[in-house]
């Protein structure tokens, strides 16, 4: 009997260490529900210590952030933006959100579930995608800390992330005009080189009293484009642990192994009685 206790015992506190342990498998959900009818390429998702910083305002893009901004990724091989995110983090991961033709339309989602190998160094989340119609102006954080998803422990920070107006970049590489726009009856690779610098869509001056987002209002017919603001919500991020099912862990494993025992044991008594 005081075997079959000590089985016991070393199964129930398997199954409470099991308990505590940290859930790496995430679902990152992209919700488009800006209603003016802007779309984006599959969401570029990259999950870090802090050191990969994407892009700053006021510096030239780089070529990963070009690629984000003109054309869409994937399909287009190579992804820039992934092998410069390796070059300065090895270890780090990321992925792309899916609509479900490809891009996320306005009124879609799509969902990347995946396993984050460790929570305690990948803490931090960057997305960057391009923002259709447009030439080269794409969604992101400059900011490699603004979106903690792990807190310092590996355990997982659920929550909504909002993507507001001031979160629209213009990537400075291509001149914003109809030529080689992401639209319909233009090929994107007729664009004329800026040479410019990276800068908020908000700060961006139209030449007629607006802005940037004015600009793709006038150039694209986006209606109240001109409406948005720094607090104009135009996308949410989900962040949540995947609901995949758990397989049995070894304390559960070692526990019924005990209660086999309990039942062998049982029945041989009541043979010899």
């Amino acid at each position: 009997m005081k075997t079959l206790k000590t089985l016991l015992g070393a199964g129930v506190m398997g199954l409470l260490m099991a308990g505590t342990a940290q859930a790496a498998t995430i679902d990152i959900t992209f919700n488009n529900s800006n209603g003016f009818g802007f779309l984006v390429t599959p969401v570029y998702t990259g999950l870090h210590s802090g050191s990969f910083d994407a892009f700053d305002a006021g510096s030239a893009a780089s070529a990963g952030i070009e690629q984000i901004a003109e054309v869409p990724v994937p399909p287009n091989p190579p992804n820039l933006i992934a092998g410069e995110r390796l070059a300065v983090e090895p270890n780090s991961q990321g992925g792309f959100i899916f609509g479900p033709g490809g891009p996320i339309q306005d009124g879609e989602s799509g969902t990347l579930t995946i396993d984050v190998a460790d929570p305690t160094t990948n803490r931090y989340a960057t997305f960057l995608s391009m923002f259709v119609p447009s030439n080269d102006t794409f969604f992101g954080n400059d900011d490699p800390f603004a979106y903690e998803i792990f807190d310092g422990a590996g355990n997982l920070i659920e929550q909504t992330i909002e993507i507001t107006g001031s979160s629209i970049w213009d990537a400075g590489t291509e001149v914003n005009q109809l030529l080689g726009a992401a639209f319909p009856g233009q090929d994107i690779q007729d664009g004329v080189a800026e040479g410019g610098v990276i800068q908020r869509l908000l700060d961006i001056d139209d030449g007629q009293g607006g802005n940037g987002f004015s600009a793709l209002e006038a150039l694209f017919g986006v209606a109240d484009a001109g409406l948005i603001t720094s607090d104009t919500v135009l996308f949410t991020i989900d962040i949540e642990a995947s609901p995949t099912p758990v397989p049995l862990p070894a304390g559960g494993a070692l526990l019924l192994g005990g209660l086999g025992a309990m039942g062998f044991i049982a029945r041989r008594r009541a043979k010899k009685a």
